[in-house]
């Protein structure tokens, strides 16, 4: 995923709109740098990844020297140091958490540089997981993108909303190709599992915050609005009852010449926190073909990360894995 913090760019482009009668003084040791906590975790994961990094006066920088601190419910269940340089040329500070977390639970993570100069912290309750997908049909149709008409399989989830409460949910469409490749470096078969979100939702009023559109529309170009690229949306227009969403993809295993075993999707729709929703609904703009940074404002990212920035999210989930075959 991509990680974008534009905050001093936001302040930098205010300056720039100034008259020249009214500049505003600017000092870079009056604004030092930040620590950024970057982490969205799966509570149903055991394997979740953590990234630190140092805001910056045009882009991030890295960090050298850091601790974290893992608590739930208040009990200290980890003491991380950063995990080895995955190559020579990687400085990126990560850290690998494996505490479980259950719905309902307080996580607070504590950041620490070595050099005492930077502590940055966030608490996150953990969603309520959804009770199941209800179900899920599916069926072969004919789309038409850019002028072309393919077959897409056409996927309708069923699931049911928590009840009296505001929801925050994404749905992510999983395509798993299992194919056998030669490895030339190995000089040898090697079997591996590539993985597709991509997805349509243009019809789903919901994916679409209450703009669907047909592939006549985006081909005119009149409705040049953001993709839900990371399938986010909110309980507003189901609360309190069932909803049965409808998206597309390409099922078969298109572009892989190797010879594939397997191919299945699995759909997961997981609860995530309000925070997340706000930061991926930024991510779907600023990836989107329909921001431009000349001519938009700049984006705003969510963040409730206190004494720095950044995002920590938690999730949970369910899914259900469709088998295509070969």
């Amino acid at each position: 995923m991509k990680n974008y913090i534009y905050y001093l760019s936001i302040l930098f482009a205010t300056l720039l709109v100034a008259s020249c009668e009214n500049e505003l003084p600017f000092n870079l040791k009056e604004n030092p740098p930040k620590l950024v906590i970057n982490a969205l975790l799966n509570a149903d994961s055991l394997t979740n990844t953590l990234y630190l990094n140092l805001t910056g006066r045009e882009s991030t920088t890295h960090v050298k020297e850091a601790a974290i601190e893992v608590r739930v419910n208040g009990k200290l269940t980890e003491s991380l140091r950063p995990l080895p340089p995955q190559t020579d040329n990687d400085n990126q500070c990560r850290f690998k958490l494996t505490s479980h977390f259950n719905p309902g639970d307080a996580i607070r993570i504590d950041a620490f540089t070595d050099d005492g100069e930077h502590h940055a912290w966030a608490e996150v309750i953990v969603p309520k997981r959804l009770e199941k997908i209800i179900n899920i049909d599916t069926l072969t149709v004919p789309i038409t993108q850019s002028g072309y008409t393919q077959n897409y399989l056409r996927y309708r989830i069923t699931f049911k909303d928590h009840s009296n409460e505001n929801n925050f949910y994404r749905l992510i469409v999983d395509k798993q190709i299992t194919a056998t490749q030669y490895n030339d470096e190995k000089d040898e078969w090697v079997t591996q599992t590539h993985h597709d979100y991509q997805f349509i939702a243009r019809e789903d009023i919901v994916l679409t915050d209450g703009q669907p559109s047909t592939g006549d529309d985006e081909d005119s170009g009149l409705f040049d609005t953001a993709k839900n690229l990371y399938g986010v949306f909110d309980n507003t227009r189901f609360r309190n009852d069932s909803y049965t969403m409808t998206v597309y993809n390409r099922a078969d295993p298109l572009g892989y010449s190797s010879y594939v075993d397997n191919v299945q999707v699995v759909i997961r729709l997981s609860s995530i926190t309000e925070t997340e929703f706000y930061y991926l609904k930024a991510l779907n703009l600023i990836d989107s073909d329909a921001y431009d940074e000349t001519f938009n404002e700049p984006i705003k990212f969510p963040s409730n990360v206190h004494g720095g920035t950044g995002i920590l999210g938690v999730s949970t989930e369910v899914s259900q894995t469709i088998h295509i075959g070969k």
